[in-house]
């Protein structure tokens, strides 16, 4: 058992060096699907009906995948773009499900039905949880506490500072805030643009 910590120790029973080390490694292994999840969201913008809707989606993912870290902003306005086709939950294709799945630590053998249950499901619970840390306020988490929310909702927030975390935390919440349940896939999508740039952002 202690030849092998990260596959058969629960978190509890990590060291804080264990964890670290653990946990960049399951971030990583979710950073393997980003690229497809962008190409993805680019090859379904024919299927966008409006003009300057699709203009506004392709010049945010562009600039994703040149390293510029969107606003919430910017975000907001292709909403409309996740409550339908083509980016709904329910008009995702089985291979955008399961790369998503992976992002969010779900296995992606099962079938497509399965999927985008367990997206669905998770992806609103972490809505609901967001409501609650909205009343609660971010300033009454511990440090562990944003950290940990910080990586449920898609960032590496295991190097970064305290403030570092509040203010990604508060920009994912107020995106969220703004956002109605039928708009859950671009929650799920922004686990991935609010946090492939984030910490390059912060050298900047």
């Amino acid at each position: 058992m202690y030849f092998f910590p990260r596959q058969l120790l629960i978190r509890h029973f990590w060291t804080p060096k264990q964890q670290e080390e653990f946990l960049d490694i399951y971030h990583r292994m979710r950073t393997e699907v980003y690229t497809e999840i962008l190409d993805s969201m680019l090859n379904a913008l024919p299927k966008v009906p409006e003009n300057h809707l699709r203009n506004q989606m392709f010049q945010l993912c562009t600039q994703v995948q040149h390293g510029v870290h969107p606003q919430v902003a910017d975000l907001q306005v292709i909403s409309s773009a996740f409550s339908g086709p083509p980016l709904g939950m329910k008009r995702l294709d089985v291979q955008q499900m399961k790369a998503l799945s992976r992002v969010m630590f779900l296995t992606p053998h099962v079938p497509g039905f399965l999927l985008q249950h367990r997206l669905r499901s998770h992806i609103v619970e972490i809505w609901n949880l967001d409501c609650a840390l909205v009343q609660l306020g971010v300033n009454e988490l511990s440090d562990e506490e944003l950290k940990r929310a910080c990586y449920i909702r898609g960032l590496n927030s295991t190097h970064l500072s305290k403030e570092d975390c509040k203010r990604w935390l508060n920009c994912w919440l107020q995106l969220s805030s703004r956002l109605k349940v039928s708009e859950a896939s671009l929650l799920l999508h922004s686990m991935v643009f609010l946090s492939v740039n984030y910490l390059q952002s912060l050298k900047q």
